[in-house]
């Protein structure tokens, strides 16, 4: 298809929406920062996508909330979808084997999200960075990218980190409901255990930093984002948060967390999570998620703010944002409050490109600083050696006995009988 300019028509015009947001999404693609669709296929079909009319996105998957037509009547232009894999109930002992589990999914679910993606060439494109998002709007598809729900799913391992970045992952939120080893949560069930941040999880945002992963800082202890927003290079965005200072919860940001926020150039993205915007989630309303995006707004600026749902990935919903056909009437809402086109811009997708493409610009200073690769590795790993057949405990961590990789000297008659 050739760009808005040669066709000079988008899609998204001829619904029946309000002019005001229309003329907004004429160059801004609505971008929601996190959906949970792929856990569904997932858990309900064991990953099968394909040739499967239960889940059929093109002609609506009613168990969830969200498929194609829905996407398309809400004007969804491009999407983090998340990656979630939930805590297993050993999780917060970091050294259980079950880890190796937890990492075994997030990379299946990383490969059924882009088998899903792939499926769908006509309507969806996996993108590599900022810069072809407005391209893949332009031609009237929903850019695509993924995201980490919390680093148990990193196996205690940086070099994990890596590898998501190399299958297409553009931001890692540091904790899920549970404390890992890199970061502590706000709703762990043992309270923190690390202050903030681990050691491993400095080194985690430094290495972040360094090849261009978004560090998502919802879900983590307050302790864990102040340090965070201390210590990083670049823009951090908290992919689905709403704020203390209007409905106060665990999961909710303080203010003086987010005062942090305008100096860091981060975004925080109001979620529409019932239980986080009111003690019983019969009495969520559109309005209160409205309140949450003002009082930012109001407090640390437009730049500040953006949208990230958390669909598919809660229980219950509130009236008016049941699934991604809300959006049009969402911003419509937040004009009829008082924003301007120009702000609403900025929050429906600009801000999200801005710091996107401000985590690649540290990237690329920090490749020309020569900075290496970090290599720390979690203080509790269990380290093995070879013994020429199988591993084995690693009886000299230190080399000490100079016999190198074998750690033992080889025993006599495993390859050659005498």
């Amino acid at each position: 298809m050739g760009s808005m300019s040669e066709i000079n028509f988008h899609p998204y015009q001829a619904l029946d929406i309000d002019s005001r947001v229309k003329r907004v999404l004429k160059t801004t693609p609505l971008f929601d920062t996190h959906n949970d669709l792929p856990q569904q296929p997932r858990a309900c079909f064991q990953g099968q996508i394909h040739n499967n009319p239960k889940f059929d996105l093109r002609n609506g998957f009613q168990r969830g909330m969200t498929d194609i037509p829905r996407l398309r009547e809400g004007a969804v232009g491009a999407q983090f979808w998340s990656i979630c894999v939930p805590c297993l109930r050993s999780a917060e002992n970091f050294s259980t084997p079950e880890y190796s589990d937890m990492a075994r999914d997030a990379i299946e679910q990383l490969d059924l999200t882009t088998r899903m993606v792939k499926s769908y060439p006509d309507v969806f494109e996996l993108i590599s960075g900022p810069d072809d998002v407005k391209r893949v709007y332009e031609e009237g598809r929903i850019a695509c990218s993924m995201g980490i729900e919390g680093l148990h799913m990193a196996g205690n391992s940086i070099g994990i980190i890596r590898a998501f970045y190399m299958l297409g992952v553009r931001y890692c939120t540091l904790a899920h409901v549970c404390n890992n080893a890199f970061a502590d949560s706000s709703t762990s069930k043992v309270g923190p255990v690390h202050g903030g941040l681990s050691r491993l999880g400095r080194s985690a945002v430094k290495e972040m930093n360094r090849i261009g992963m978004i560090v998502d800082c919802s879900h983590v202890s307050e302790d864990c984002a102040k340090q965070v927003l201390e210590l990083t290079r670049a823009p951090v965005m908290f992919s689905h948060s709403n704020v203390k200072g209007v409905y106060d919860c665990a999961r909710n940001l303080p203010d003086d967390v987010l005062d942090k926020v305008p100096q860091n150039g981060g975004v925080v993205c109001v979620t529409f999570v019932p239980e986080h915007v009111a003690s019983r989630r019969k009495d969520a309303r559109m309005e209160m998620v409205l309140d949450h995006l003002f009082y930012i707004a109001d407090r640390i600026g437009w730049d500040y703010v953006g949208l990230g749902s958390d669909f598919d990935g809660i229980g219950s919903v509130i009236p008016g944002l049941e699934d991604v056909r809300c959006y049009p009437s969402l911003l419509q809402a937040i004009l009829d409050r008082g924003a301007t086109e120009e702000q609403l811009a900025k929050v429906t997708g600009e801000n999200v490109l801005r710091l996107w493409r401000g985590v690649e610009k540290v990237r690329d200073k920090m490749e020309k600083e020569g900075v290496l690769p970090v290599e720390d590795v979690w203080e509790g790993r269990q380290w093995w050696r070879y013994d020429g057949y199988y591993q084995m405990p690693d009886p000299d961590p230190e080399d000490k006995l100079e016999l190198d990789w074998y750690g033992v000297s080889p025993p006599e008659g495993l390859y050659h009988d005498d």
